[in-house]
């Protein structure tokens, strides 16, 4: 863990508080191989304060670090290469041509930048509806990955988000398939 970062008796962790100016990362040491595929569910709480609130979370994959990226628009994950992330990013920075609404993306390298060739997938509404997800309330978020297709997806209250075809081992990883 890091920054901010507490684990909770709930065997949940919260990544940061609700208070100005935090950050945090929650890191497994155990590393995994992207031979093989994954499946992982986690519920997400991202708050309750939509003009007040910022800037989002981002599952990681990468392997050489367990500290934080750059924080606030950087989402913690901004500048970590090499790695690939699924962000769900509730704060629109015009910088990195973010849409208006709260939204879900596939990045690579640490680059958020929606209109960079490292943006893989989305930007999409994070909920499928449209609507606020920081909305008081826990929401399922499912990262797969499917080693045989390539394929990485993203799904937000069981809802296809996105999703990226893409060798990760080869294009991101360097041919290391440890993560």
């Amino acid at each position: 863990m890091n920054g901010s970062a507490a684990q909770e008796n709930c065997n949940c962790y919260t990544l940061t508080p609700d208070i100005v100016a935090q950050s945090g990362s929650v890191w497994n040491v155990n590393k995994i191989s992207l031979v093989n595929s994954f499946d992982y569910k986690f519920d997400v709480f991202l708050g309750c304060e939509n003009d007040a609130g910022a800037d989002g979370v981002v599952f990681v994959l990468q392997p050489v670090s367990v500290s934080v990226g750059t924080t606030g628009g950087g989402l913690g994950y901004e500048n970590v290469t090499p790695s690939i992330g699924v962000a769900i990013d509730t704060w629109q920075n015009s910088i990195n041509s973010d849409p208006s609404e709260d939204h879900i993306a596939i990045h690579r390298n640490g680059d958020i930048n929606h209109n960079s060739v490292n943006n893989l997938a989305g930007p999409v509404s994070a909920l499928a509806n449209g609507a606020n997800i920081e909305d008081c309330q826990f929401h399922s978020l499912r990262i797969r990955w499917e080693a045989v297709s390539k394929k990485l997806s993203a799904q937000v209250d069981g809802v296809d988000r996105v999703e990226a075809t893409i060798d990760l081992v080869k294009d991101v990883f360097g041919n290391d398939p440890m993560v």
